[in-house]
This record gives structure tokens, sequence and C-alpha cells, in this order.
């Protein structure tokens, strides 16, 4: 039953997702709407459930793990959160090496992976629509819809690419990683 419930929060969200990719295709987007349905969507994302379908995935597509550094299956929302984490570094990592659009899309995704690590799932589902609105040109629809988070959408791209930047420099000094 509890598993029904979850998957039909899902379908809901990804109902979301659609909707909004097609009212962007359109041009026609009421960001008043998608927050409020966001931020109903979004209190139906749960850790347990994450870890369950992700480990699923991982099951069936083990090669996911050679590729992910850090990569482990998920045995609890600490480890999926780990796990979350690494796959919001890749994308911050190959997103700061392309200038456009295609940068601020995959940073955006990234910081989705990191508002569901962090425990912050409105954060995640603002920013998925966010990075579609970028991916569909609509960088004034991005961005009024991160500044209902409080995000300056701008300042977050930067802020990634920065990190990057950062940990890409103490590298090449020899760093492999800042200690946790």
């Amino acid at each position: 039953m509890l598993y029904e419930v979850f998957a039909s929060a899902y379908r809901e969200l990804y109902n979301l997702v659609e909707s909004f990719d097609e009212d962007l295709s359109r041009g026609v987007v009421d960001v008043d709407e998608y927050y409020r349905e966001a931020v109903v969507r979004s209190m139906y994302l749960d850790a347990y459930f994450l870890a369950g379908r992700l480990n699923e995935v991982l099951v069936r597509h083990p090669e996911l793990l050679r590729v992910l550094p850090g990569a482990a299956p998920a045995q609890s929302p600490d480890a999926l959160y780990k796990l979350l984490g690494v796959l919001a570094g890749v994308l911050f990592r190959i997103a700061c090496g392309f200038e456009g659009p295609s940068r601020g899309v995959l940073v955006l995704l990234g910081y989705s992976y990191l508002g569901l690590a962090g425990g912050r799932p409105l954060d995640a589902v603002v920013f998925t629509l966010a990075s579609i609105a970028l991916a569909r040109g609509r960088w004034d629809v991005a961005a009024e819809l991160l500044w209902r988070v409080d995000v300056d959408l701008e300042g977050v791209i930067n802020f990634a690419c920065g990190a990057v930047e950062l940990a890409k420099f103490l590298e090449d000094r020899g760093i492999s990683s800042i200690p946790e």
C-alpha cells in the first residue's frame, strides 16, 4: 500500500514535469501555478522510496557503480544522500566545461540532486523545472522559479562553476579532496 502511495506521487511529479515542458513549448507558463504544484508534489518525495528505486536501477545496471566515483548501492537514505551528492558533483564538473545554456541546464540538475541530498525536496523540484525552462531557452521562467526559493539563477551557476575551478586548482597542486 505504501509503495502505491509513493508510486502515485512520483507519477504526479512526472506529470507535472511533462505538463510544464508542454506549456514551455507552447510559450504559455503560469509560474505561480507551477510553483504551487511543486510545493504540493514535493511533500511526497521520500528518501527511503528513492533509495529503493535507486537500488533497483543499480542492481540492473552495475556498470553505473564503475562510472560514478564513490557510488555504492544506497542501503539507507544516508547512502542515498551521499550518492546524490556524487551525482551532483559529476554534473557540475561536466556542466562547467560547457558554455551557454547547456552549462546552466546541467548545473541546475546538479542542484536538484543536492536538494534531494539535503532533504529539501521543494528545491529539488524547483531546480528540475528551472533546468527544463533553461533547456527550452526560457531564462526568465527559470529565474522566476528559482527566485521563489531565494536563489539567483546567474549566481548559482557561477558559484557551482567557481567551486569546480577551485577543486581543479587544488587537484593540480596534489590535493585530491577536501576533508569532510
